[in-house]
């Protein structure tokens, strides 16, 4: 029985073979990198060197762009004066500050003369803290005038030339001028 079974089932599927199966597609599509950047900066001015062009592979921090430093560095050099000038008034406002707490212990000046004095010192307190702040911001700007690569990746797109002015990410409403965009290329969908 067990024979005749057999030769039935050879009979009606016929000979097993081993071999490899091939499955084909076709599709229509575009393959997109997953990390795509814009470039800005947070400095103005006008565009000096192009270090890098379309097509081209960079590594993070290098070098890309440069932009004119000279208003950035303009800015910093008066912000840092108007912190000297903002330190030398809070050297003075405490100074008036303490003469004047003094003087309301022995009563020789009103309450409203001491809060006038514990005012002013206040405001140069604050005033020192927003010269710093411009310091540093403007320090920022001058800084990314070097503009550096922010990924390591492909220069998919260039939006600037050299000579063209190019607006701050930071200070502009329309947020800045992009001037490439990248894409790291290891990972595309």
């Amino acid at each position: 029985q067990r024979e005749a079974r057999t030769q039935i089932a050879q009979h009606v599927i016929g000979d097993v073979n081993h071999g490899n199966i091939v499955v084909s597609a076709q599709a229509s599509g575009s393959v997109q990198p997953d990390t795509t950047v814009e470039v800005k900066t947070r400095a103005s001015g006008e565009l000096l060197e192009i270090m890098a062009e379309t097509g081209q592979l960079v590594k993070r921090g290098t070098l890309v762009l440069r932009i004119d430093p000279r208003q950035p560095r303009n800015a910093v050099n008066t912000s840092q004066a108007n912190l000297d000038v903002a330190k030398a008034q809070l050297e003075i406002s405490k100074a008036q500050y303490e003469r004047s707490r003094e003087l309301l212990k022995s009563q020789t000046i009103t309450q409203q003369e001491y809060e006038t004095a514990e005012l002013s010192y206040a405001n140069a307190r604050a005033a020192v803290v927003r010269a710093r702040i411009d310091v540093e911001n403007n320090t920022i700007s001058l800084e990314d005038t070097d503009v550096r690569a922010p990924i390591t990746g492909v220069i998919i797109q260039r939006g600037v030339e050299r000579g063209q002015v190019v607006a701050s990410a930071t200070f502009n409403a329309g947020g800045g001028t992009v001037l490439m965009k990248m894409a790291d290329l290891n990972l595309v969908q």
